[in-house]
């Protein structure tokens, strides 16, 4: 191998390292809303078996639901955020219960709940990249 290939599989490499390094740094890009209540109503219809007409009425939920979550995100943290944080669950809540079946709720519920539980088992440590 020459010594001008050598440089040149050795500058790139380096530059595949330091550019691997900076995009590892970048925090994931936020999802819109929109598709936030597209993955959300997905989960849904293929987990609960939702008619065509529940289909529709949840994406409706959860695009109006994600977007008021959105709004939050720019408050100062503290009660009032809080307070708007756990408003907007619960009047989810209740419009997807007035949508959902007893049976699809619960499940949906328990959903919520695993998620929350793998939320924080990641941040006591417990995830996948040993809590970092």
């Amino acid at each position: 191998m020459s010594i001008k290939n050598f440089l040149k599989s050795t500058l790139v490499l380096s530059l595949l390292i330091v550019s691997t390094a900076v995009f590892a740094q970048q925090p994931m890009q936020q999802r819109s809303p929109e598709e936030r209540a597209q993955r959300q109503t997905q989960w849904m219809q293929k987990n609960l078996n939702l008619t065509e007409e529940q289909n529709k009425k949840i994406y409706a939920i959860m695009l109006y639901h994600t977007t008021k979550a959105d709004d939050t995100k720019n408050m100062a943290p503290g009660p009032e955020k809080r307070a708007d944080a756990q408003a907007i669950k619960r009047d989810k809540n209740k419009d997807l219960k007035a949508v959902l079946t007893g049976a699809q709720f619960d499940k949906y519920q328990q959903h919520v709940q695993e998620m929350k539980d793998k939320k924080m088992d990641r941040r006591a440590g417990g995830g996948g990249n040993g809590g970092y």
